[in-house]
């Protein structure tokens, strides 16, 4: 248990017994949503929970199933990516039941959208009596990458739910899913850490001198931190943050920094040329120098930025992010965007 979700998981213990049969769990990515939502599910799932303990007892055989990845009444709907790219093993490994692993290895990549095959399985399993719990418990993650067709379908288990189940739909971005979806839901907002618990947490496993550093670059989100601090992806920033400095000085072209990107998460890095725009539109706004350039003495100036420019940019990048879950030509809009970027800055 996280330990600034604990007042949450006291709440959720408390009203176990009355608890609605949907549950919307919202918090930002990278504070511990999926292991909130795992512990929900195992404590649904348990034959003596303790909301003490926080999680299952551990010791029955639906804790050791659940455990060992194979309990038969926990499911778990999410995308291609989550379950090749995911983090969390639990998710990873109860997902796979439900993908097409023949259509996966076909594609160039995975992708990261719920079609509604995925929902008409869960329907028609939910249908059944549990297996050796006393409920079956499904778990949708990200719920908000449910295609239109999937959301709909998942309507009839929202709106006729089997007796004895639980259905949690996890989600950081709630204002993506439908409103009839939302409607059917208890929703949970879950906190978010203080700098002080994230700080402490983060330094309990990683050992970086940027520590401080990748947590701002998270916006706050430890487990996000951590990944950063990981994997590479923090320095994989680091470079973009360059070349963007390289492109306002035209020591770099538009074109060169967007093949550079493209080994990278599409999505990710469309988040991160986000964040980099909203720096330089708090810096021309209230003359808040972003984390990068305080540590350069070259690059732009609020005196060459284009706050009118900066905003459409912005836009941009907003709708691409909206789309980009379709079919998108990701080179065309790194090049695109790079270049509004370009004019923005050195205008």
């Amino acid at each position: 248990m996280l330990p600034w979700h604990r007042p949450n998981w006291d709440g959720f213990a408390r009203s176990f017994g009355n608890l609605h049969h949907a549950q919307l769990v919202v918090a930002p990515e990278g504070s511990g949503l999926r292991e909130f939502c795992l512990d929900m599910s195992r404590f649904s799932l348990c034959r003596l929970p303790d909301g003490d303990r926080g999680s299952g007892c551990g010791e029955c055989q639906n804790c050791k199933l659940f455990i060992a990845g194979t309990h038969p009444d926990f499911h778990v709907i999410s995308t291609e990516w989550e379950a090749v790219n995911g983090r969390v093993d639990a998710i990873a490994r109860y997902s796979e039941m439900y993908q097409d692993r023949e259509g996966r290895a076909k594609k160039a990549k995975p992708t990261r959208i719920i079609p509604i095959d995925q929902i008409r399985i869960l329907i028609d399993n939910f249908a059944r009596r549990p297996h050796i719990s006393q409920r079956k418990v499904g778990l949708i993650v990200p719920a908000d990458r449910l295609n239109i067709n999937a959301a709909n379908a998942l309507l009839k288990l929202l709106e006729e739910p089997p007796p004895d189940s639980l259905l949690i739909l996890a989600t950081s971005e709630p204002s993506r899913l439908p409103r009839t979806v939302l409607s059917r839901c208890i929703r949970l907002n879950l906190s978010k850490p203080n700098r002080e618990q994230a700080l402490e947490w983060l330094g309990q496993h990683v050992e970086t001198r940027e520590m401080e550093m990748a947590l701002e670059l998270a916006d706050g989100a430890p487990l996000k931190a951590r990944v950063l601090c990981e994997t590479g992806l923090m320095q994989a920033r680091k470079d973009m943050v360059e070349g963007l400095v390289g492109i306002s000085r035209r020591n770099l072209s538009p074109y060169e920094l967007s093949a550079s990107l493209q080994r990278l998460e599409f999505e990710e890095v469309l988040k991160w040329l986000q964040e980099f725009v909203k720096d330089l539109i708090r810096w021309k706004g209230t003359g808040q120098v972003p984390w990068w350039q305080a540590v350069r003495d070259t690059g732009p100036t609020p005196e060459t930025l284009s706050q009118d420019k900066l905003f459409q940019v912005y836009d941009r990048i907003s709708n691409y992010r909206r789309i980009a879950r379709g079919n998108l030509n990701e080179e065309l809009a790194l090049d695109n965007i790079l270049l509004s970027i370009q004019r923005a800055i050195c205008s």
